[in-house]
């Protein structure tokens, strides 16, 4: 683990990486480091829309996750009306954590600590001893649960921390005409199949989110048994075909792979791609009837997955969605949420074998996703070493790459699909937040 070096202060530092970005150089360094961990903790994740949960997770007056932004443990609820909340999950009388489950049903939460009770939707209705112990001094209205910014987008539900931050429409910029790709199967949208698979992992959750916000490259080389048995309807010499889109100044990025010869709307059941075609706008079907694989990242560290995948080498197979997100615990450490997102309308005979499909290929113990954690692991490993504090990552490909003007979506779309357009984006937004520019 790396602490930052005497010679350079930090925010010189983050001024210079901030420099080396426009030229296609990014520090070793930011994959594990006690200090940029710190300061991402105090001007990224105190400042970004960060996902919560799926409302689907969610249904039913009552029910609650509890989750995290940055190192801030929240409780999200639906009250008795339907309405979604957000609060810190610390009692305001001593501090107590106050619901100790991930997941429930609770019309009101009770601290085991002082007795101390309060609604789903945050506020305090119940003190022990009011009368005799605080005289009439405590007004409970001005004592509720620390309440969170919430908003949300086709289901999704983001929450800030920071009460002055932009709206969520504007803070996603344009990326929902991306995120609908994931999101609108059916005229239904999408549900959660089951439970998030959830653990901890030796792994910087930049890496994750880097790789997931288009990185085709490690494609055929970490994955190369896919090809060789026949799993991806393409080849290595034609992977790298498709389009690199990001949102400049937001730091959202995602790779839209194409593959010869492939279907539109390969993998999908017909009546699905039938309403798929309604609920999406004419450029979205243009652009994603021609799509096979769809990786991307909503900036800091949400992502999805969408791509066919067969048990019979050589089939089109099935279509499955994972959505993840990469919880950091410490400087080259995070716990990884990932859950399987179905299509609501689809029949129980499609929405089990997506969840098969998703299960083999990017479930905790998936292939896919072992692949990628071997490598990653080893990446954070490597940050961490002493003789690495000034070394850099060339982020050079693409460089020269005009914006493809037939392209339909908003955003920045460049040729080929393997393009480091993506990263050089997601990490001049990062150094922004830390360097206190937002």
């Amino acid at each position: 683990m790396n602490t930052k070096p005497e010679s350079q202060s930090l925010a010189a530092w983050v001024e210079e990486t901030r420099e080396g970005i426009d030229s296609g150089r990014f520090p070793v360094r930011a994959f594990n480091d006690q200090a940029v961990y710190d300061l991402e903790q105090e001007r990224l994740f105190s400042k970004t829309w960060c996902f919560l949960a799926h409302e689907s997770e969610i249904p039913h007056p009552g029910d609650y996750v509890t989750r995290y932004i940055g190192n801030n443990n929240l409780i999200v609820a639906r009250d008795e009306h339907g309405k979604i909340h957000a609060n810190l999950n610390m009692c305001r009388h001593r501090g107590n954590v106050m619901c100790k489950a991930e997941m429930g049903n609770a019309s009101h939460f009770r601290c085991s600590y002082h007795g101390w009770t309060y609604k789903n939707s945050g506020e305090l209705v119940g003190v022990p001893y009011m009368k005799e112990g605080y005289e009439g001094r405590l007004k409970r209205k001005d004592w509720g649960l620390v309440r969170v910014r919430v908003d949300s987008y086709e289901g999704l539900v983001f929450g800030c921390l920071d009460p002055e931050a932009p709206p969520l429409d504007e803070y996603l910029g344009g990326f929902q005409f991306y995120l609908d790709l994931y999101l609108k199967h059916g005229l239904g949208g999408v549900e959660v199949h089951g439970p998030p698979d959830h653990w901890i992992a030796d792994t910087d959750w930049k890496i994750c989110t880097e790789n997931f916000a288009g990185d085709g490259y490690h494609t055929p080389v970490a994955h190369q048994w896919g090809f060789h048995l026949g799993y991806f309807p393409s080849s290595g010499s034609t992977h790298s075909q498709g389009w690199a889109v990001s949102i400049p100044g937001k730091g959202h990025g995602i790779g839209l792979g194409h593959g010869p010869n492939f279907p539109p709307f390969g993998g999908f059941p017909d009546d699905l791609v039938a309403e798929m075609k309604q609920s999406l706008s004419p450029e979205q079907v243009e652009v994603f009837s021609r799509t096979r694989t769809a990786v991307g990242s909503v900036f800091p560290n949400l992502s999805f997955l969408m791509q066919p995948f067969s048990l019979e080498p050589g089939e089109i197979g099935v279509r499955f969605v994972t959505m993840r997100l990469y919880h950091p615990v410490g400087p080259g450490r995070m716990e990884m949420y990932s859950w399987c997102l179905v299509p609501k309308n689809a029949s129980q005979e499609y929405k089990k074998e997506a969840y098969r499909a998703y299960t083999l290929a990017f479930g905790q113990a998936g292939t896919f996703e072992q692949d990628d954690f071997e490598n990653w692991t080893k990446v954070t490993q490597a940050a961490g070493m002493t003789m690495v504090r000034d070394v850099d990552f060339p982020y050079i490909m693409g460089m020269d790459s005009a914006p493809d003007p037939e392209f339909p979506g908003p955003g920045h779309a460049v040729v080929p699909y393997v393009n480091d357009t993506n990263f050089r984006n997601l990490w001049s937004r990062w150094a922004d937040y830390l360097a206190g520019e937002v």
